[in-house]
């Protein structure tokens, strides 16, 4: 049997691997695809092999990038490595939720990963959102600390509209009513103006954001039917 298998192979193309990966490509393509005429089974068939792949290449990926290394290293050196063992203790716990009878021991596991995902999640929008945007949002209005010339100026205006938009969007959230006299009458308008230019400016950064994600969907399905015209069909060529 191996010997027909291995004179099977020996007198395959050269490129025998490429065309039927070619071939196998196009064809769950056109099965992704086939969702334009509406659910059907060669469209849930593409769907539930790419979550089967991608469940077992993520779990075959866990296994050896994240497990098996520490598991090596608790069993060499239990002493240095001990925090390992409580981890994969805290995961031996959290399948208990499965089972109906033990399942409370699955509360202290799932009580330390969501309070140390919300602390990460707290840390990484502090860190990397909000501060960077407020140090970005503070900008000196001198032109003297932009340069001379037009650039100097340009680098000016950019940063004057930085600063109107920061406080144009940041007054769209803020909500007062009209109070008694000239003044309280006058901060009001303001703010009501202010508020009005920064929901603008909401809407036109939402229209960036669905344009930008409209784009790559484009771009992806070109690079797909392009796959198919000239890679599959070879009708470029």
């Amino acid at each position: 049997m191996n010997d027909a298998l291995m004179n099977i192979l020996a007198h395959l193309p050269p490129d025998a691997a490429r065309t039927v990966g070619i071939w196998v490509a196009a064809v769950l393509t056109c099965a992704i695809l086939s969702y334009i005429l509406g659910e059907n089974p060669a469209f849930r068939f593409a769907q539930y092999l790419f979550v089967g792949v991608a469940a077992g290449y993520a779990a075959s990926l866990a296994w050896t990038s994240v497990l098996w290394p520490r598991l090596r290293l608790l069993w060499a050196d239990p002493s240095t490595y001990w925090y390992y063992g409580l981890f994969f203790l805290l995961g031996v716990l959290l399948l208990s939720r499965g089972v109906k009878s033990i399942s409370l021991l699955g509360n202290l596991p799932l009580g330390v990963l969501f309070g140390v995902g919300a602390a990460l999640a707290l840390g990484g929008a502090l860190t990397g959102s909000l501060i960077p945007q407020m140090r970005a949002s503070v900008a000196s209005l001198s032109p003297a600390r932009s340069g001379a010339g037009s650039g100097g100026w340009a680098g000016w205006v950019d940063a004057l509209l930085l600063v109107i938009g920061t406080i144009a969007v940041l007054s769209a959230f803020h909500f007062t009513r009209l109070g008694q006299g000239w003044f309280n009458a006058l901060w009001s308008r303001v703010f009501k103006v202010l508020g009005g230019l920064g929901r603008g400016l909401i809407m036109v950064t939402f229209g960036a954001i669905l344009a930008g994600a409209a784009y790559s969907f484009l771009a992806l399905l070109y690079s797909r039917l392009s796959f198919l015209v000239n890679d599959w069909l070879r009708l470029g060529q």
